[in-house]
Parts: C-alpha cells; sequence; structure tokens
C-alpha cells in the first residue's frame, strides 16, 4: 500500500510568443506551444515537466488516458506507473503524443522522488558530474537578420567560451559553405560546430551531394532523414565526411534501432519523445554499452539530470536565456523560471531537491 499515492495529474498547454520570428527551413515560427504536466500527491509534493507540443493534443493524452489509470497509485514505485501507464495506453501509444504524456507524468514523478529524499535528481540517480558539457543552440537565423551578423553573434560566443555550437542548415549552398566557414575560421578549433538538417533530404545522394561540400569538418551532422529510415542511415553512415547524430523527437523503439544497429555516432535523446527519465535511463545504459556518447534534445532543465548522474558521455542542449528581449529559440526558461549556469562551454547541475523547478501554471487552469 502506498503510503503517498497520486492525488492528481493537470495538463495545460500554454504558449509563449518568441522575442523575434525565427527561420527553420522554408519555416517562419512566431510562438512556441508547451504542455504543462504536474503531479500532486496526498502528502503534498507537486512534480513538474513540461515539453513542446508540436500542435499535438499531449494535453488530451494525459487528461483522457493517463489520469484514471495512475491516479490513486503509489507515487514512489516511479518504474512501475511507467508500465502501468504503458500498458494502458498500448492500443493507441507506444509512440508519438501518447508517449510524450506518459513522459511528462514519469518526468513529474521522479521530480517527486527526488523531493521525497532531498536530493537534486542527478544525484538521486548517481551523482557522477556536476558538471557537463553543453551545445548551445544559437545558428538559427531571426527573420530578417544577415547572415554576417549572425556569423559575429556565433564567433561572439566562441569568443565568451561556448566549445558547440549548433546551426540550422541553409538551404542555400554557398550561403551556408560560407556561414560555416566564417565562424570556423575566426571562432578557431576549439570551437565545434554541429549542423541541424532538419529532415531536409529524400536521398542520400542529396544528403552527400551538399554536406561533402562543407568544408569544415563537425562535430556532428544531426537528423539527415527520420529515425525510421534505418536502410538511408546504413549507406549515409558508410560515406558520409562527418559523424552523424539522430533521435530528435524519435521514438524509443526508432532510436534503439539506430543504436543497435551502428548506424549513429552520437545518440541524440529526447527525454519526453521516448516517455521519459525511465526509458531515458535504459537507453543512455545501451548507448555506454556501445561506447556512443549522449547528446540530449532541449528541455536542460531535465536533461542535466540524467547528463549529470552517470558515468558516460553526455553534453546537455541549452539556450542563451540572457538575451535581452528574451531567447528566440526556446524561451521555456519562462516557464520555469530557471536560468541554468553556464561557464566555459559547460553547464552546471542544480542543487535544489528533484529536478528544482516549479512551473509557472496559468492562473484559471
Amino acid at each position: 500500500m502506498s503510503v503517498d499515492p497520486i492525488a492528481a495529474i493537470e495538463a495545460v498547454a500554454v504558449t509563449l510568443p518568441l522575442p523575434t520570428p525565427i527561420q527553420l527551413g522554408s519555416s517562419e515560427l512566431r510562438e512556441r506551444e508547451y504542455a504543462l504536466v504536474r503531479v500532486t500527491t496526498s502528502g503534498g509534493l507537486v512534480g513538474s515537466a513540461y515539453c513542446l507540443t508540436r500542435g499535438a493534443p499531449i494535453v488530451e493524452a494525459v487528461e483522457r488516458l493517463l489520469v484514471p489509470a495512475l491516479v490513486g497509485e503509489d507515487s514512489d514505485a516511479v518504474e512501475g506507473r511507467f508500465e502501468q501507464g504503458y500498458r494502458a495506453t498500448i492500443m493507441p501509444g507506444r509512440s508519438g503524443v501518447v508517449m510524450r504524456a506518459l513522459g511528462l507524468v514519469d518526468i513529474a514523478l521522479w521530480d517527486i522522488k527526488g523531493q521525497r529524499a532531498s536530493m537534486p535528481l542527478w544525484r538521486l540517480l548517481g551523482g557522477f558530474q556536476p558538471s557537463v558539457p553543453a551545445l548551445l543552440v544559437a545558428g538559427y537565423r531571426a527573420s530578417g537578420a544577415s547572415l554576417a551578423a549572425l556569423a559575429d553573434d556565433l564567433v561572439a560566443y566562441a569568443a565568451s567560451g561556448q566549445r558547440m555550437i549548433k546551426i540550422a542548415r541553409i538551404a542555400e549552398r554557398e550561403a551556408m559553405s560560407w556561414l560555416l566557414g566564417e565562424v570556423a575560421s575566426r571562432a578557431g578549433a576549439a570551437t565545434r560546430l554541429v549542423v541541424d538538417a532538419g529532415y531536409c533530404w529524400a536521398s542520400v545522394e542529396e544528403a552527400l551531394d551538399e554536406s561533402s561540400a562543407w568544408n569544415v569538418p563537425l562535430a556532428w551532422l544531426e537528423d539527415p532523414f527520420p529515425p525510421e529510415r534505418l536502410v538511408a542511415y546504413a549507406r549515409l553512415h558508410a560515406r558520409c565526411p562527418h559523424p552523424l547524430a539522430v533521435g530528435d523527437e524519435s521514438s524509443a523503439a526508432a532510436t534503439a534501432a539506430l543504436l543497435d544497429a551502428g548506424l549513429i555516432d552520437y545518440l541524440r535523446l529526447d527525454i519526453p519523445a521516448v516517455g521519459g527519465v525511465t526509458p531515458a535511463l535504459r537507453l543512455m545504459a545501451r548507448a555506454a554499452e556501445a561506447e556512443i556518447p549522449v547528446s540530449f534534445h532541449i528541455y536542460p532543465e531535465i536533461s542535466v539530470h540524467l547528463a549529470a548522474a552517470r558515468a558516460q558521455a553526455s553534453i546537455v542542449e541549452s539556450f542563451d536565456t540572457t538575451l535581452p528581449g528574451g531567447n528566440p529559440f526556446d524561451p521555456a526558461h519562462l516557464l520555469t523560471g530557471v536560468e541554468l549556469a553556464m561557464a566555459d562551454g559547460a553547464i552546471s547541475a542544480p542543487e535544489r531537491p528533484g529536478l528544482g523547478f516549479s512551473l509557472a501554471w496559468p492562473a484559471g487552469a
């Protein structure tokens, strides 16, 4: 019998406007929508989690599928609750919207478990290292901004101590080649560059033709194809001049298939998308066995705990929250109230119990 059962699971969607529209391929983003989840126990502990909705009905999945299955159950048996939630959603779930809904509840329960132990989650899970390498998401062009201005910004980040910077692929080849060459030459070898392809290519030949023309060695090339295209990844991995990293928005099954087949050089791990902390820890263990580093996809307030917990190569993707007017890529820190400390290319794990943040819940929700 649980000494502290789940009393309530709440979910709500929140939209935040971006201070400056940003260009992603042919799309212009002006706002970000997030799903927030709050789990409350009978003893008064409150666990929090959030993720981007990508326009999907995650809140509805939490309310209709998981609340009936999990309210009243033991909040401390987190893995048991994950299995219970997974089995309750087998028919509509296993990937996509439902797994993100289950992932948010799982993350919130781990938050509660850390609070109950009066420990930050990263210490509860192993407490290996209080500081981990950071990947700064900064190379996405604001609408109307010049390429030269973007290059200057990225070089300034390198000069401030950032050691890994992510740049969005630009469709115009000459512009992309110029940007990579300009930043690499001015920033120096101490700063490694990542290119986010955003699933832009239709064929292996197309991917090789374009990426081989970039005369800059990348830390990795990210998401050239959707993660389910194993045959394409096998062909690309054999010939690509850059290491490959895959896993953004990917299910646990698709992520594991790429990992187990040896087709990626970095595992991109999206904690909500794979179903939360519980399955993410399993994937991290598989990556460790394969000696493949893990790079977490956004949600730094959550992922820093997993990266700091284990003795394996891990990188936390993060954002500059100090920009005047707000971060133009992912303003989630306005929801969490947390600005993680970054210095010398590394990000520090917090010492507050659990995940170390509570969500700015909208009034009346």
